[in-house]
């Protein structure tokens, strides 16, 4: 980790790292985040020195595009990625997962407005596409005010992306497409733009800082509004706007493979296990092995579409929505399987990290990207039905 640390106490441009070069970086990682995983869940935040070394391993550029000197990984290989965060710390992960998007919200601006926004492959973005705001065109651009909750890694970003409606310079009713749709925009402004409150007190993830961020009256111009289905960097990567979904499953099955080896380690050391706690610990494996199997497939897939220049079909969408959804509930049932096993031992944060986990678990798995509704959706479009659903 020694090169990392010293990456980032210099002022030296970031150097190019590729995929593999990430992976090993954010593996060294690990113990570091382990070990002060207390203080990143009491302080409800990751500390700015935890954030530096994210940024020196490459664990935000992933998505940056190689145009660019990024390394433009694929799906699996960013759900790994994010994985092996997991297993360090779930709160470091999950803020990692969110605002790695800059890869992607540089494509969707003006070559200009991009360059100028993401000057740093290692930029950070912390977003809520939630049309929370309300954009009123101005000569130039647009004044924006809104408030937005659960913007993870707000506390430490670069940027802030939040969905907001288009509204004309004299009107109270949202612009339309030519659907009859309200226009809905991505407006993107910097860090000291925005007023945090600090409504971060939760049962899990608390290392997010997911508070609520808000905007008054601040003129952005036009060119830091983008739409989510507008142009993108050329790559396989960025033809599809629901990739911003597809990595989140990595956190999740990294926490479960956390709970596992924790777990393990407990029963090792005590050199005996009951019945119930084996046949716990083999079924949380089994739950955490083919849920993963079945993301990364999903997304084997949907990237070798991708890589031959087309969208998804009805089937790979599915998949990857489905997937998704059975990696956060699996994760949780083994969590859960694993906390019961260990018995009342499981309780005493001191003890073990488990505690923890299960509450994290449940936290993440509140999102609506984990919920029965979107299953309820995919399984509708299996069937050749409307299925109204963000990002399936």
């Amino acid at each position: 980790m020694s090169a990392m640390l010293e990456l980032a106490r210099t002022s030296l441009p970031p150097v190019e790292l590729d995929g593999a070069a990430i992976l090993e970086n954010i593996r060294a990682l690990r113990p570091m985040l382990r070990e002060r995983s207390d203080e990143i869940e009491l302080g409800r935040r990751v500390p700015d020195d935890v954030v530096a070394l994210l940024r020196a391993s490459g664990a935000m550029r992933m998505m940056m595009p190689r145009a660019w000197g990024g390394p433009e990984m694929n799906l699996v290989d960013i759900n790994i990625a994010l994985e092996e965060l997991a297993l360090g710390n779930a709160a470091a992960a999950w803020c990692v997962m969110i605002q790695l998007d800059s890869g992607l919200y540089s494509g969707m601006l003006d070559e200009d407005a991009g360059r100028r926004l993401y000057a740093s492959l290692d930029t950070a973005t912390s977003n809520v596409i939630r049309a929370a705001g309300r954009a009123h065109q101005v000569e130039g651009g647009y004044i924006v005010s809104g408030r937005w909750s659960f913007a993870s890694g707000c506390l430490h970003t670069d940027l802030f992306a939040g969905g907001c409606l288009l509204y004309g310079d004299d009107g109270d009713e949202p612009l339309k497409d030519e659907a009859g749709q309200p226009l809905h925009r991505m407006a993107l402004a910097r860090r000291d733009q925005l007023i945090t409150h600090d409504t971060w007190h939760t049962l899990g993830l608390r290392g997010t800082g997911s508070c609520d961020i808000e905007i008054k009256d601040l003129f952005l111009p036009a060119d830091q509004l983008f739409d989510l289905g507008g142009r993108a960097h050329d790559g396989a990567l960025y033809r599809w706007p629901a990739v911003l979904c597809a990595k989140m499953p990595g956190v999740v099955l990294g926490l479960a493979r956390n709970a596992i080896e924790t777990v393990e380690a407990i029963l090792r050391e005590r050199k005996e296990a009951s019945d119930q706690a084996t046949l716990a610990l083999a079924k949380a494996h089994t739950l955490y092995a083919s849920a993963r199997a079945y993301v990364h497939g999903a997304l084997a897939a949907l990237g070798a579409r991708l890589d031959a220049g087309e969208l998804p079909d009805e089937a790979e969408r599915v998949a990857v929505f489905l997937s998704r959804a059975n990696a956060f509930q699996s994760a949780r049932d083994a969590v859960q399987l694993l906390f019961d096993a260990l018995g009342g031992a499981a309780i005493y944060a001191g003890q073990s990290a488990l505690e923890r986990h299960l509450r994290d678990i449940n936290t993440a798995c509140q999102h609506v990207m984990a919920q029965r509704r979107g299953q309820e959706a995919a399984g509708r479009l299996m069937l050749g039905f409307d299925a109204q659903f963000s990002f399936l």
